[in-house]
């Protein structure tokens, strides 16, 4: 999908949603929306979330979860000056490619960083050091070109921003993608490891390899004879 990351958050939550719900029913294995916000001299969508109630920002946020944890591989690629709906979408996104041209404005509110749950995906990606740096330090300073949003964490990489090339970036990124119905599996271990202590992760990783081992046909018998000599034996 397309997506005009100028639309306001109401309207951008119907869009998200739709889509998210077309990937659902086509039971799709991968999901790439290309976020197009104007020309890199423009300002970008900078008020962000504008005037707005918090039940709507409640209802963009859901969108936001449901799509980050799309049975697929969702795929972000942005170009052009982005503003707060892009900066939500990119770090709520398994793979995010940039343009040269990217232009990433930092959510704001008030002239501090907007406390929206961007914030929270921001730790998980950069770590807190990185995004005290960058809620503290970097908001209202103006817009985050390419290079630096790398270097930051809140993109991967940059591709040329021709059609060409990212259509063929885009087949790199998905084509050792995991199979439908491991996406949700594999994230979720992923994004909760860093609040989770080895033993409280232990039982789920080893529920996680089970299934894998049961679905390849792998498992061996767990049945074992009991060895000879053993106490009680006469």
């Amino acid at each position: 999908m397309r997506l005009d990351a100028s639309q306001g958050m109401a309207q951008l939550t119907k869009t998200l949603t739709a889509f998210r719900e077309q990937a659902e029913d086509e039971r799709a294995t991968a999901a790439v929306i290309e976020l197009d916000a104007g020309h890199a001299d423009d300002a970008g969508h900078a008020e962000w979330p504008g005037p707005v109630d918090v039940h709507t920002v409640n209802k963009w946020e859901r969108a936001l979860r449901q799509w980050e944890r799309l049975d697929a591989v969702t795929l972000v690629a942005a170009s052009g000056a982005c503003g707060g709906p892009a900066f939500d979408l990119l770090l709520a996104a398994d793979v995010r490619i940039a343009a040269p041209d990217l232009r990433v404005t930092l959510p704001s509110a008030s002239g501090g960083f907007w406390p929206g749950m961007a914030l929270h995906r921001l730790t998980h990606r950069v770590g807190v050091s990185g995004a005290r740096r960058l809620a503290l330090c970097m908001a209202g300073a103006g817009a985050l070109d390419a290079e630096q949003a790398r270097e930051l964490g809140v993109v991967d990489e940059i591709t040329d921003g021709t059609t060409g090339a990212l259509d063929d970036r885009l087949a790199t990124a998905l084509a050792d993608r995991p199979a439908r119905g491991d996406v949700r599996l594999l994230r979720g271990l992923i994004m909760d490891a860093p609040g989770t202590s080895f033993e409280d992760a232990l039982g789920t990783h080893l529920a996680a390899c089970d299934r894998a081992l049961r679905a390849t046909g792998t498992e061996a018998s767990t049945d074992t004879e009991a060895p000879t000599g053993t106490r009680g034996e006469r």
